[in-house]
């Protein structure tokens, strides 16, 4: 319909006045009309208004009708519809599409993810096109301004833009259904059209918010650099911002879409030395070869799972894998295919329907689990860098395009992803069925384990156990006498939980301290009469892990092939002729035991062993989760999650990283008091809310957490832990230990910029650092005695046990809970019980051995609160 204009006076160098050259029409403009006309009069420097600039003014205020493909509900095909475009109000502007390109996320909201709330609406959000009108208040942009839309916005106000740590922004699009509603500009046939993402490409006019819109040279090609809108610059920007690929590095990329591509693009950008390529569609190998590729996998070809063909063929695992696919079962083979010591899995591709899931040790061993959204760019600032890189020839984007077709053919458009055909699409994956293997037997140990061995392995008085064959008879070992010893979860948890049939009959403790008696013949470092600490976990100094900065893990560790013997692996406990197993390589609930050189520690004499022994596993562990692991940041905020001892050492780690609040959330009310003695500000129960704790957590703070730390072994906690950090930069530490269920979240909360990590002995190199964390305690710079609440007798050490699992202490050890059972208690959490144990309350027994009667002394030994 043409446009009939009111035309305007120029009296001088005053505003634009209402003459009477033509008649005035039902277009007539209203007085805010005349304010914006003279707002871009000025913006364009007072020049004259020509008849030409007056159509462009009329056109501002009008609505604009075109064509545009209505994705009217899911799971329907698009239709091309008439739609009406409303003027852009305060702030937005309006532009011509010229070019847009198709995304899975589009298929994905259509097909598969789409809620009923976000339909009617106009899908796209790789889109590039002109400004065609501009809205009150806008500044930045004018018409015939060439510009990309963007799904997220960058404000440059908000803590979340002035933030390095992220690329959010809080203005960025929204899937509420009131705001999507209330922010869109499409009608059609009466009816509110929402706009996808606040972009909606697949329309030949949109309206964006200034915020969501940066502006491109002139000479760009808008057909090619519309795809830096979204996909590509997603998988690119995850290998270079959110993974960080190393030079030199190993990395593995599954699903060669567009997506997939560009992430290979990214890590040869990046200067990794090994890039495989992984897709079920063969016909993909050339194509990633020519992104950077130096390998392809197809699991097809494989009878094992994909994540075991990469670990052998890498020695243990690729530094960095993506997953590009939007499937949870690749994300969790991606995680798998990394080096279990340092490894860093990023999550690319969307999905929202299903949760994603691992074992917690697969995180625990050392391996970083993150998202990325819009590959880590700052949007409206580096989208115009991408556009340039792209025209000196330093990316590619002419090679994604596959089809050039008109908006009538969008659903063909969208056949043609998904079938493979095109560049622009996501491979559907069906992962291996996948089963954590059981530990291997010792050959020695299988002939004889009997239905009676594990009942007997623990709890005996020493003149029922007959210990034999205690010489440490290989060139590296040395025996200990065991002074004193910490009971630990992890014991609790093998005896009772988790442990293999095939791991008893054993001798359990690995927190232990005492004094070396004899060595090895090869053994230079020790000498009878020294102090040390045993360890679970070695250190020799000289395998890739020793010698690499990012691990504390060594090859020659107690492993869970090999849990239950020396590293050889020849047990050196037998019992009435039987050979007993050595748990985690230390044994300590012995009065003496045989250990690797390289897993013992040299302490100072003047060191109390029936302290510092708990130093051995669980303080250490927690403590260092803050300091190591998270690298805690001063000034941040904190949240820990069960407050047994590792609970308690983490907050203490907190402390001293410089945390300004330190929550500690226990359901024990009863904790708080010996919570605030290692540092924390605030207590939170979860039993006082009708809300979960993460939502508590979220309100409490502004949005999250910077670090939480789950103590507690629960898969629950570990995932309400991870839930209540901040979108953008929170990180999520698994200290807690359990093996017998899967860990899992939805992929879009790590998306949306959370890190998954977990630590193992708080990530320390265990024989280079114990010594100095002596030394601290020492030095009063760590507390140790605070941790200690009861004494007991090696002969009593199934009831220490008892003590951890009721959670009973020295100064109050009857009604905790006020005649609330500890099964109520889960129950009510919504906890398992099997795991809910150290959350509730621990305690660790210690046993020490008179030197000069060489007995049991009564009442020598000590339980710590430990986990």
């Amino acid at each position: 319909m043409a446009l009939k204009r009111r035309s305007f006076v120029r009296w001088g160098s005053g505003p634009l006045s209402p003459g009477t050259c033509n008649e005035v029409t039902a277009s007539t403009m209203t007085d805010e009309a005349y304010r914006r006309v003279n707002e871009w009069r000025g913006d364009m420097g007072h020049r004259a208004v020509t008849f030409d600039s007056l159509a462009l003014v009329s056109q501002m205020t009008s609505v604009i009708k075109c064509k545009a493909a209505v994705a009217w509900e899911p799971k329907k095909p698009l239709t091309i519809e008439e739609i009406e475009v409303a003027p852009p109000q305060a702030h937005e502007v309006r532009l011509k599409v010229v070019a847009t390109g198709v995304c899975h996320s589009d298929y994905y909201i259509l097909y598969e993810g789409g809620k009923e709330y976000g339909f009617p609406c106009v899908l796209g959000h790789e889109g590039a096109g002109i400004v065609e009108s501009v809205g009150p208040g806008v500044t930045r942009f004018k018409p015939g301004d060439k510009v990309i839309p963007l799904f997220v916005s960058q404000c440059a106000e908000c803590p979340l833009c002035l933030s390095d740590k992220t690329n959010q922004c809080v203005k960025n699009w929204t899937v509420d259904e009131k705001n999507m509603k209330s922010k869109s500009r499409f009608t059609c046939k009466g009816k509110v059209i929402i706009q996808f993402m606040g972009t909606s490409t697949f329309s030949e006019y949109t309206v964006v918010p200034e915020e969501a819109l940066t502006k491109i040279p002139d000479s760009a090609p808008l057909d090619k650099v519309c795809l830096l809108g979204c996909g590509i610059s997603t998988g690119y920007g995850a290998a270079i911002n959110t993974a960080k690929v190393q030079p030199g590095s190993t990395c593995a990329v599954f699903g060669l879409g567009a997506v997939g591509l560009a992430a290979v693009m990214g890590c040869q950008a990046a200067g990794a030395s090994r890039i495989f390529a992984v897709d079920i569609n063969k016909d993909k190998s050339s194509k990633a070869k020519e992104f950077g590729a130096t390998d392809f996998i197809n699991p097809k070809d494989y009878k094992k799972p994909i994540q075991e063909v990469l670990m052998e063929m890498t020695d243990g695992g690729v530094d960095f894998s993506l997953e590009c696919a939007g499937n949870v079962d690749v994300m969790r083979s991606a995680l798998e295919s990394t080096k279990r010591a340092w490894g860093v899995s990023v999550i690319v591709g969307w999905v929202d329907v299903k949760d994603v899931s691992t074992k917690p040790v697969d995180l625990i061993c050392g391996r970083t689990w993150k998202g990325s959204y819009f590959g880590g760019w700052k949007s409206v600032q580096s989208v115009p860098k991408l556009v340039s890189d792209y025209m000196e020839k330093k990316i590619k984007v002419d090679e994604f395009i596959t089809h050039t077709m008109p908006l009538e053919k969008v659903n063909e458009a969208f056949e043609l992803m998904v079938t493979g055909k095109s560049a622009m699409h996501a491979v559907s994956w069906q992962r291996h069925n996948w089963h954590s293997k059981d530990a291997k037997e010792n050959p020695s140990a299988t002939q004889t384990v009997d239905s009676t061995a594990s009942k007997d392995s623990l709890g005996r008085h020493e003149g029922d156990q007959q210990w034999q064959g205690m010489v440490p008879d290989t060139m590296t070992q040395m025996s200990p006498q065991v002074i004193a010893t910490g009971v630990c979860h992890t014991d609790l948890y093998f005896l009772y939980e988790g442990g293999p049939k095939g791991g008893f009959p054993a001798v359990l403790g690995h927190e232990g301290a005492g004094i070396v008696e004899s060595v090895g013949p090869g053994v230079t470092k020790f000498k009878p009469g020294d102090h040390v600490i045993p360890l679970f976990v070695s250190q020799c100094g000289e395998c890739k892990f020793c010698v690499n900065p990012k691990t504390n893990l060594c090859e020659k560790s107690w492993s869970d092939e090999r849990y239950d013997v020396m590293s050889d692996p020849i047990t050196r406990f037998s019992c009435k002729g039987k050979p007993i197993l050595q748990f985690m390589g230390t044994s300590t609930f012995s009065e003496y035991t045989v250990v690797q050189e390289i897993a013992v520690t040299k302490i100072s004499d003047a060191a109390p062993l029936d302290k510092v022994c708990l130093l051995g596993c669980g303080i250490s562990t927690g403590y260092g989760a803050a300091l190591n692991t998270a690298k805690v940041e001063p000034g941040s905020t904190c949240a820990v999650f069960g407050l047994g001892a590792v609970g308690l050492a983490a907050v203490m780690g907190c402390k001293v990283a410089g945390a300004s609040r330190i929550i500690a959330v226990d359901v024990n009310k009863d904790k708080f008091n010996i919570a605030k003695v290692f540092g924390a500000t605030e207590f939170v129960n979860p039993k006082d809310y009708d809300k979960p704790i993460q939502q508590v957590l979220s309100e409490m703070t502004n949005g999250g957490v910077d670090f939480s730390f789950e103590c507690v072994g629960n898969v629950q906690v570990m995932r309400n832990a991870l839930e209540s950090c901040h979108k953008g930069w929170g990180t999520g530490i698994i200290v807690g230990w359990t093996d017998v269920a899967d860990v899992s979240t939805r992929p879009l909360q790590l998306i949306a910029g959370r890190t998954w990590k977990g630590t193992f002995f708080g990530g320390w190199k265990s024989v280079e650092s114990v010594p100095k964390l002596v030394l601290d305690y020492m030095a009063k710079k760590i507390k140790l005695d605070e941790f200690i609440t009861h004494n007991l007798t090696l002969d009593k050490i199934n009831e220490a046990f008892t003590l951890m699992t009721a959670g009973k202490r020295n100064k109050k050890a009857n009604d905790i809970y006020d005649g609330v059972t500890v099964k109520q208690i889960t129950q009510d959490l919504g906890f398992d019980i099997n795991f809910y144990y150290s959350g509730v309350e621990a305690a660790a027994a210690t046993w020490q051995r008179d030197g000069s009667s060489n007995k049991i002394s009564d009442g020598s030994a000590e339980v710590q609160r430990h986990t």
